[in-house]
């Protein structure tokens, strides 16, 4: 059934009934790692939220240990000077992924303790895309009493990216949104211009662009290039827009940068008082989340709880 609020309770469900044992990694070695591990898995008991650190690495099998690493060795074959391949096999980071390939876990959520970037390479190195031909981008669900559920992309990967990418990421962010949630995406193309009103200014031909891309190629309901508060509110929407189309408003909204999207997320959270959940990783072969330097323990699981979903729609 499609709706506009994510029906947390009915996902949660799904998690429970699944019949395997589900385990998700983290490197992250702070208290809100072990307050949200004591929530999860007091709720889930077929869901482990598992800390790689410097002692488990050390500690394990050590035939396995050689095992792995003569993967990482394959893998990273002519790419990788011994010493800087050593210490990354060591690298908690990286074990983790690791261990994703071959299967010993199911997925990734970390962050809080690690910039993005520690997160993502690893992932990049070894896990690496399910379709070389698009960008990994991410979204972020923000939520709030009384507000329907909004989705952000993309807000951590891609800093400046081209027409092509930004379309892509558009139609990526909509296809997650409908099968974890069961949501009708409704994409608008962020920009300072209104459907012309900035002129042709490059800055807004790529998002405009973008947006026709995503028409050719998708069956998505997508808008652009539109300003903010055309999007968000209806009224303004029926001045600037005057579209019979659209009966309900986007709540998929991408940004033309890097710095829209991460400025834009922040200030709805602060401000705005929305749950911020994610960053949710998009087209790597195995779930990797990237959770935000400063997320609350109860994001921290309800981006564990989308994962163990991801591994589930994958299986």
């Amino acid at each position: 059934m499609i709706q506009e609020r994510i029906n947390f309770s009915y996902l949660k469900e799904r998690i429970k009934k699944y019949k395997k044992e589900i385990i998700i990694l983290s490197t992250d070695n702070d208290k809100r790692f072990f307050a949200a591990k004591k929530i999860i898995e007091n709720t889930f008991p077929n869901l482990k939220y598992l800390k790689i650190d410097d002692i488990f690495i050390k500690n394990y099998n050590l035939e396995q240990k050689k095992e792995l690493l003569n993967l990482y060795k394959d893998l990273r074959k002519n790419k990788e000077d011994p010493k800087v391949l050593e210490k990354n096999f060591n690298n908690p980071n990286y074990f983790a992924n690791l261990l994703l390939k071959i299967d010993k876990a199911d997925g990734i959520c970390s962050g809080v303790t690690h910039p993005t970037a520690d997160i993502l390479r690893p992932s990049f190195q070894i896990l690496k895309t399910k379709d070389k031909n698009i960008p990994v981008s991410s979204f972020m669900w923000l939520s709030r009493i009384n507000t329907k559920d909004l989705f952000f992309a993309d807000i951590s990967v891609n800093l400046n990216p081209s027409k092509e990418e930004l379309a892509n990421i558009a139609m990526q962010t909509a296809d997650s949104i409908l099968k974890l949630f069961q949501i009708e995406p409704i994409i608008a193309m962020l920009s300072f211009s209104t459907l012309g009103s900035g002129g042709n200014d490059p800055l807004i031909l790529k998002i405009r662009e973008a947006t026709e891309i995503v028409k050719r190629n998708s069956k998505y309901k997508v808008i652009g290039e539109i300003q903010w508060d055309a999007a968000w509110d209806q009224e303004i929407f029926k001045l600037k827009v005057k579209n019979q189309h659209f009966l309900k408003l986007p709540n998929v909204f991408i940004f033309p940068d890097l710095n829209n999207g991460n400025i834009g997320y922040k200030i709805a959270s602060t401000l705005g008082n929305f749950k911020a959940v994610g960053p949710i990783l998009q087209n790597i072969t195995k779930p990797v989340n990237d959770l935000s330097r400063g997320a609350k323990v109860e994001e921290i699981v309800d981006l564990v709880i989308i994962t163990a979903l991801q591994v589930i729609n994958n299986n």
